[in-house]
């Protein structure tokens, strides 16, 4: 992320929203703070999910495969300037994933990096 996207798309409008969420046993609070350094930037701002209610709302969002009872998580969502947020979360403009689901979502850092600059001109 810090690499392949923020220091390669200058546009200071830009806002990352870092959601770190217990999935893996070593998955706690204190390990997402220790994990920030990996995303630096000051345009990320970094939230912990404790209850994974982000992470249960996205797979919605998303639409997993029915019957899927997987959160969604490392994942990464693309939404233009102004996406409004009511009960949950808007359909992204794009998506990626590393839940090994399908191959049309799967993360490539420079496809999402061009879904990013596409929305913000960079």
């Amino acid at each position: 992320m810090q690499e392949q996207i923020l220091e390669w798309i200058d546009d200071e409008d830009l806002t990352v929203h870092v959601v770190w969420m217990p999935v893996l046993p070593a998955d706690t609070e204190e390990a997402a703070e220790r994990a920030r350094e990996h995303v630096p930037d000051p345009r990320a701002l970094h939230y912990w999910d404790g209850d994974q209610s982000l992470g249960q709302a996205w797979r919605e969002v998303v639409a997993l495969p029915e019957g899927n009872d997987r959160l969604a998580w490392d994942i990464y969502l693309v939404y233009p300037r102004g996406a409004s947020w009511g009960a949950g979360p808007p359909a992204p403009r794009d998506w990626r994933h590393q839940l090994a689901l399908d191959e049309r979502h799967l993360l490539d850092g420079e496809t999402l990096r061009w879904a990013i600059a596409s929305l913000t001109g960079s």
